[in-house]
C-alpha cells in the first residue's frame, strides 16, 4: 500500500497509509447523499414559503450549500468533509502536512472536472499516478490519507512491553493517570489532525513536572514517558 511520511519538526517520522480508492469512492457518496438531501430540503422549505413564486431566482439559494459544501467542511474541518470523516481520511499536502486554504480552494474549483464522466478522471488519476492524487490534488500539490493504523502507532505501542525494559525515566510513576491521559490526546491530536500544539505544550509541562532535562523531540519523549509509565505500574502491582 503506497504511504505519505510526515516528516514533523522534530524530525520524527510519521507514516500514514494513503486512502485506498474504495475509500474515496464511499466517502465522495456520502457527501453526494448530503448534498442532495439539504437541497431538496431547502427547495422545499422555499417551494412552501412562497418565494420562488415573488422572487424565481431564489431558486439558487438552495444549491448554494451543495455548491461550497467540499470547500467550507474541509476549511472548517481540517481537510475532511462529512464522508472523510466516517471513512477516516484527510486531505493533506503531498509531503503530510496540513493541507491550507489554497490548497482547499484549487481541489475545490477542480472539482467538476474531476467528477467529469461519473468520476472517470479522478479514478484514472488516483489509479495511473501512484500518490493518490486526482487532478484537483496534483494542482494543489495535495493527497488524501488514511488515518487510523499508522505505522507510527503500530511500532511505538503500549502493548507487550519486554519484561527486561528498562525505563528511561524512573520517576514517569510520579504523574497522575489525568497527566497521562492528557498526553495520550496530545499524541492522538498529532497524529490525527496533524496538531502538533498539543504535544509541544504537554511535553513541555512534563519536563518541568518531573525535572526531565532531554535533548529528545517532543513526540518521542512522551511516547518514552508513556512506555516508561506502563512498565512502572505494572511492575508494581
Amino acid at each position: 500500500m503506497e504511504k505519505v511520511s510526515i516528516n514533523t519538526t522534530q524530525n520524527v517520522q510519521i507514516n500514514y497509509a494513503l486512502a485506498g480508492l474504495g475509500d474515496r469512492i464511499f466517502a465522495y457518496l456520502i457527501d453526494v447523499l448530503i448534498m442532495i438531501s439539504v437541497t431538496v430540503v431547502l427547495t422545499i422549505i422555499l417551494g412552501y414559503s412562497g418565494a420562488f413564486d415573488a422572487q424565481p431566482f431564489l431558486v439558487l439559494l438552495a444549491f448554494l450549500p451543495a455548491f461550497f459544501y467540499h470547500l467550507i467542511l474541509e476549511v472548517a474541518q481540517n481537510g475532511q468533509s462529512v464522508g472523510k470523516k466516517v471513512l477516516d481520511i484527510k486531505v493533506v499536502k503531498i509531503d503530510g502536512s496540513q493541507a491550507n486554504f489554497a490548497g482547499y480552494l484549487l481541489r475545490w474549483l477542480l472539482w467538476p472536472i474531476d467528477t467529469f464522466f461519473y468520476g472517470a478522471i479522478a479514478i484514472l488519476c488516483i489509479t495511473i499516478g501512484g500518490k493518490g492524487q486526482r487532478l484537483g490534488d496534483i494542482a494543489a500539490g495535495t493527497t488524501v490519507i488514511k488515518l487510523k493504523k499508522s505505522g507510527f502507532l503500530k511500532r511505538h505501542t503500549l502493548n507487550d512491553l519486554d519484561e527486561n525494559y528498562a525505563p528511561v525515566f524512573p520517576n514517569a510513576s510520579e504523574l497522575s493517570p489525568e497527566h497521562v491521559e492528557l498526553i495520550k490526546k496530545a499524541i492522538n491530536a498529532k497524529l490525527n489532525m496533524l496538531n502538533n500544539k498539543p504535544v509541544e505544550a504537554i511535553a513541555a509541562k512534563t519536563r518541568d513536572k518531573l525535572g526531565i532535562h532531554t535533548d529528545l523531540p517532543d513526540l518521542k519523549f512522551l511516547h518514552t514517558i508513556l512506555k516508561d509509565y506502563h512498565h512502572l505500574m505494572l511492575s508494581a502491582r
